[in-house]
């Protein structure tokens, strides 16, 4: 089965920093979710980002934010264009806790709502921040890994960081004050890892609910805070995902991948992508090839 979640080792690899191109390595990248931040910064050709349920077509100069556990996928907008963006990856434990009177960035990344804060900085909106340079020593400091490289990639990122949550804040985005008590997150975190490998078997809230310890109303609440769904569209948007990947990465037929994803109606499934996407299931292949 394909899964969603892509696991990465804090304690081996907290950073992570490279060049695509898709001349060496071709789009699209599929639909995934991870723990760590990435940041994309856009150097050649337009990509089409896919954020949770949000599309957008980001030209050459943009930035791009993933927050953690945000589904994501990166394609071409125009297939006979090269593509080159850099690629920067954290753990967002590496960064330094703030005093009180100050941003929390470790504490506000959690809380990123990407249906209510944008994720996708047009160039001018980049320039203005002036966030290339700080691209670019990242990207040397890493390739280099000379003394004390480490504290000048957090300081750097944490000034990127800063940035744009002062671009959200000048333009009335607020990030979303903490969504659950701190004492649900490693459960929330488990159930999501546990749809991912388990979204085409037959799921309910209150089957999840059991799992966490937690009466269905309050592991309802909490759902909802934590990822701005409920649990059934969630789970909807999981096997939406896999699918789309399977459309673009296979030659299954569409009530195949129904099945696959955990839909016996293959004509209510149908109606789900839609719903999510925006197109059917075989407009998504023409799409993607």
């Amino acid at each position: 089965m394909n899964n969603l979640y892509e696991y990465i080792d804090p304690i081996i690899s907290p950073y992570e920093a490279f060049c695509f191109d898709s001349d060496a390595t071709g789009l699209p990248i599929p639909a995934h979710w991870h723990y760590y931040v990435e940041l994309l910064y856009l150097l050649e050709g337009n990509v089409r980002i896919t954020i949770d349920r949000v599309v957008q077509t980001c030209p050459p100069g943009s930035v791009v934010l993933f927050p953690p556990r945000c589904v994501h996928a990166i394609g071409y907008a125009d297939r006979r264009e090269r593509v080159r963006y850099h690629v920067i990856k954290f753990d967002p434990e590496v960064l330094l806790r703030s005093r009180k009177e100050e941003v929390d960035l470790h504490a506000s990344l959690r809380n990123i709502s990407t249906s209510t804060c944008p994720c996708c900085f047009l160039p001018e909106q980049s320039a203005q921040m002036n966030l290339r340079p700080l691209f670019e020593e990242i990207m040397q400091e890493y390739a280099e890994k000379d003394y004390a490289y480490a504290t000048i990639l957090r300081a750097d990122l944490c000034r990127i960081l800063g940035k744009i949550f002062r671009s959200w804040q000048k333009d009335g985005y607020l990030l979303a004050a903490p969504d659950i008590h701190p004492s649900y997150e490693l459960r929330f975190d488990f159930i999501a890892e546990y749809i991912d490998r388990h979204y085409f078997e037959e799921l309910t809230a209150e089957k999840l609910a059991s799992m966490c310890g937690m009466s269905h109303s309050t592991f309802s609440l909490h759902f909802r805070r934590r990822y701005g769904m409920t649990c059934r569209e969630y789970i909807n948007a999981t096997r939406i995902n896999v699918a789309e990947n399977m459309l673009l990465f296979s030659s299954h037929d569409v009530a195949f991948i129904a099945q696959e994803v955990g839909y016996c109606d293959c004509s209510y499934f149908i109606r789900c992508y839609k719903k999510i996407k925006g197109v059917t299931p075989r407009q998504a292949r023409r799409a993607g090839k």
